[in-house]
């Protein structure tokens, strides 16, 4: 269960352009890429979305780094490192960096809470 806020987007179908830019830009083996990228998407947070195409950009982490997964319909079609998507926050519809940029972030990283036991 991912908490309030957080959506996971691992089982959506992953391009092979995205799985090809997660090896280049995380230097991940291109055998463990797919299961390595759908453990990221798991949690992640939405940061807006492109009027033109209907994309939307999704916030996650891989190894403590920075992952925006570029997601339309039901497909990731790209994946970017934070210094590559920053210059593009305009066309998802964020004129700067999100505030309480450190909080979000940490939420992202911290353990996924446990389930209640009560019921």
């Amino acid at each position: 269960m991912t908490p309030k806020g957080q959506r996971d987007l691992s089982s959506i179908r992953l391009s092979r352009h995205a799985v090809e830019r997660f090896v280049e830009r995380f230097d991940v083996e291109p055998d463990e890429a797919e299961p390595r990228l759908r453990e990221a998407l798991r949690r992640t947070r939405r940061l807006g979305r492109n009027r033109d195409n209907g994309a939307v950009a999704a916030l996650a982490l891989h190894r403590g780094r920075v992952l925006v997964a570029v997601v339309q319909d039901d497909s990731c079609l790209t994946v970017l490192t934070w210094n590559q998507f920053e210059p593009r926050l305009p066309d998802f519809g964020r004129p700067r960096v999100p505030r309480k940029w450190g909080r979000a972030l940490r939420r992202l990283a911290d353990p996924p809470p446990k389930p209640d036991d009560d019921g």
